[in-house]
């Protein structure tokens, strides 16, 4: 697979994902407090009533007419049965007396009248606001974002990798996808994760997903450590899950996609410059008896990224009189693993 970036940028991005790893990051969430609050005035549903007094001396008594359809000169009496306002409990009598000068207003409740709450309108207003996007709507395909909720991208999905970023996608896990699983973002070409089909070097989490049954194992080939799993549809996990005429579960690297797949194969049949597997056997890496050269050394980026690659030695008793075993290393200029050489 041929990377969208020119090398340089290839270089810059790799070399910036793994210094920022080796120098830590974090996110910032930001959380607020919502307060709800209830307030009310303890009323029976009645609305407040304000009498102003034209005459304080001369009160009116609401008792004093023996006969109330007589009422005394110049006074009259309304007798108003209300309905709570808000409970519409009928028990709520109210009786008031006006007159021409009216000083007072007499208001008289049944003890069975329910109490009531008046609800202001800064209380309706006390709800939870909706929480804002950190990333622009609508971005397509591949395009960088920050927010995991997917909100600003057209797919719903966001791919957050900690510390690298994150691309809008189709996909965070397999289960977000019809009939394959999920191929992961690849953070040097800044491509987003797509769903796939579960074919050989597809992205899964588990066998379940993987398709083909020559290629029905889910196994890890890349990884730096609490960054970034790559994990690939392939032929095998361990020697073990290999036939005896190709024994060895040697890995297939991509180092432009950020990719690759194992695969069985047979003694002696990598050569240098191509991957292996480090898994231990003893204290000599597994991978030995797949390299054509019989050593398989670990390439890496600053210790984080590493891979397993055939090459000339392992150690300087390995190479001819007065030369010395040069480490293996990952050339992000060619997109390509380097065995070990004698020099």
């Amino acid at each position: 697979m041929q990377s969208v970036l020119t090398r340089p940028r290839v270089v810059s991005t790799l070399v910036g994902i793994l210094l920022a790893a080796c120098g830590g990051g974090g996110t910032k969430s930001d959380t607020g407090d919502t307060d709800s609050s209830t307030a009310g005035d303890g009323t029976f549903g009645m609305g407040e009533t304000s009498v102003v007094g034209t005459d304080p001396s001369s009160p009116s008594d609401p008792t004093s007419p023996s006969d109330p359809t007589t009422p005394t000169t110049g006074a009259s009496m309304t007798t108003v049965s209300s309905v709570s306002e808000v409970t519409g409990d009928p028990t709520v009598s109210t009786t008031t007396t006006t007159t021409e000068n009216p000083t007072s207003v007499s208001v008289s409740a049944s003890d069975t009248a329910t109490a009531t709450t008046d609800v202001t309108d800064s209380d309706t207003n006390a709800t939870t606001m909706p929480v804002e996007c950190n990333d622009p709507p609508g971005q397509p395909q591949d395009a960088a974002c920050t927010d995991a909720s997917g909100c600003g991208c057209a797919s719903g999905s966001c791919f957050v990798i900690p510390i690298l970023g994150g691309w809008c996608g189709e996909c965070q896990v397999d289960a977000d996808c019809q009939g394959g699983g999920c191929t992961i973002p690849n953070p040097i070409a800044s491509v987003g994760a797509v769903c796939n089909k579960g074919q050989p070097g597809d992205g899964c989490q588990s066998d379940a997903v993987c398709a083909d049954p020559k290629f029905s194992a889910c196994g890890t080939v890349l990884k730096v450590e609490g960054i970034i799993t790559v994990s690939t549809c392939g032929m095998c996990t361990t020697n073990a899950d290999c036939p005896n005429n190709a024994p060895n579960c040697s890995p297939a690297y991509d180092v432009a996609a950020f990719s690759g797949m194992f695969e069985c194969v047979p003694n002696a049949s990598v050569p240098n410059n191509e991957g292996c597997n480090l898994q231990l056997q003893g204290d000599q890496p597994v991978g030995n008896q797949a390299c054509k050269s019989g050593f398989c050394g670990e390439a890496n980026v600053m210790g984080l990224l590493k891979m397993g690659v055939c090459g000339e030695c392992n150690a300087n008793a390995d190479c001819g009189p007065g030369e010395s075993c040069n480490d293996p290393l990952v050339d992000l200029n060619s997109n390509e693993i380097v065995g070990a050489s004698c020099i």
